[in-house]
């Protein structure tokens, strides 16, 4: 669904403005509700991830503005002199704390912290060389032309079978603001939103096939131990 799809379906479920140009206050109200459940859609769900790189490390800074472009961060790894490492996440004390009885440089970089909206912690210093790969969920482009599809990864990335939760959503969000009773303040579509997520996650977990199950080193169950009679006889 494109966003003069999403306008018309909301209109025709709750009684809103459904003008196609996106203008006046409701219509208003109406696009920045699709939007704001784009982006929910996208931090509960994860659906879209892509890899951002940077190169840009002068060997001794420990922090640096992580892009402006990333919601959440799903996996970061580092490449120093050919060798990929995944850095741990620690919290921000931790990872000051290991900067205080440690040396801060000394490739190759083994832990990261976030805090705030804008910094990235790191420790030791990425050395000059280093490559890092960003695995993230970025903050979607807000939808504002009828024919903007948030399924398209330029604008959102979010897959059309995700487009229901979007809807639900948004529906969520008018009612309450139109104290809606007939949907309990819109909380009755904030459940069915909940419901089509987990109905997501599940797709997701079949997905990719059945797992194998993991191997077992030790039985789990306790066997007698051989110093009891009923081992060896009399």
């Amino acid at each position: 669904m494109n966003l003069g799809q999403f306008r018309v379906a909301i209109a025709n479920e709750l009684g809103v403005s459904s003008n196609a140009a996106g203008t006046g206050t409701e219509q208003t109200a109406v696009d920045d509700a699709i939007n704001t459940a784009v982006l929910r859609v996208l931090e509960d769900t994860h659906c879209y991830v892509k890899k951002t790189t940077f190169t840009g490390f002068d060997g001794s800074s420990l922090d640096y503005t992580m892009d402006s472009t990333i919601l959440e961060i799903i996996e970061l790894q580092l490449t120093s002199t050919g060798t990929v490492y995944s850095l741990e996440r620690l919290s921000v004390i931790d990872l000051l704390e290991r900067r205080r009885v440690g040396a801060s440089t000394g490739s190759p970089t083994a832990f990261y912290a976030v805090t705030g909206a804008n910094l990235l912690m790191f420790y030791p210093a990425p050395g000059t060389g280093d490559t890092l790969s960003i695995y993230n969920v970025p903050i979607p482009t807000a939808l504002s032309a009828s024919a903007d599809d948030p399924s398209t990864a330029s604008v959102a990335g979010v897959p059309a079978i995700l487009h229901e939760a979007i809807f639900l959503y948004a529906c969520s969000r008018i009612a309450s603001g139109d104290d809606d009773q007939t949907s309990a303040q819109g909380q009755r579509y904030r459940d069915w939103y909940d419901k089509e997520i987990e109905r997501y996650r599940g797709i997701l977990r079949k997905r990719g096939g059945s797992r194998n199950a993991r191997a077992v080193v030790n039985e789990k169950r306790r066997r007698s131990p051989n110093h009891t009679n009923d081992v060896y006889p009399r």
